[in-house]
């Protein structure tokens, strides 16, 4: 593998604990592409062997970009280079769109979907009226059978229709009935995950997620969707180009 030579050099210009520049020779080979998102680490022995350190240093090493989200481990497959999603703050694109476009394959896990009347709160903030029936609709966002999000959002049935079960794309389902938001107001912040986010994200209580509230309105400037979703900091990215 010319990567870990590449590693190894790296490694040999840094000074310091063996064990820390190993993981910031690493940390640099994954920041600009020399192991690409998605690649698998060779086996540990032979890693270690490669590197000049031992397995219990490599092992500490690894965990360590696992915990900075650099790499991850898949049960029976091996340890790979973490995939980071980034999604442009400039253009209206669902998940899906952005999943797609990055060659991952997107999947849902409906953790819910049920019909009531808007909420006090959501109507107050979107201005649907009050008795508007609306959807609630959460799922947990993957890629590539990964948890990158969980997602909580707030629709017109009429934007979808009373048969929508939350399956496939919730904005390819409104353009089939009219239209996806044309214009969004959006939040994003950092927040430290709660207990329940936390435990469908598959991280520790209070741990760094991408909090973002979003109200997406029609071409006419009527509301179309209320979400809140909470993605993996160490999985999604966002990006904006600016201009002056």
């Amino acid at each position: 593998m010319t990567e870990t030579h590449e590693i190894r050099r790296r490694m040999d210009r840094l000074t310091g604990p063996l064990g820390v520049r190993l993981v910031m020779a690493m940390t640099s080979a994954i920041e600009d592409r020399t192991l690409g998102p998605g690649q698998p680490l060779p086996a540990e022995r032979d890693f270690a062997a490669d590197l000049g350190v031992s397995r219990s240093t490599l092992r500490q090493g690894l965990e360590q970009l696992a915990k900075d989200g650099y790499v991850a481990t898949r049960p029976g497959a091996g340890t790979f280079v973490a995939q980071r999603i980034l999604k442009p703050i400039t253009r209206l694109t669902g998940f899906t769109d952005d999943m797609l476009s990055r060659g991952l394959k997107p999947s849902s896990q409906i953790l819910g979907c049920k019909v009531m009347p808007v909420p006090p709160e959501i109507s107050f903030r979107t201005g649907l009226p009050l008795g508007t029936e609306v959807m609630m609709l959460t799922r947990l966002r993957q890629a590539d059978g990964e948890v990158m999000g969980y997602d909580r959002s707030i629709f017109p049935v009429q934007a979808v229709g009373a048969d929508f079960d939350g399956t496939g794309s919730l904005y390819a389902r409104m353009d089939a009935r009219g239209g996806r938001p044309r214009r969004i107001l959006q939040s994003l912040k950092a927040a430290g995950a709660p207990e329940d986010i936390a435990r469908h994200l598959g991280v520790k209580p209070g741990t760094a997620v991408l909090a973002i509230h979003r109200i997406g309105y029609g071409v006419q400037g009527n509301a179309l969707e209320d979400a809140m979703s909470w993605y993996r900091g160490d999985r999604y990215e966002y990006i904006a180009e600016i201009t002056g």
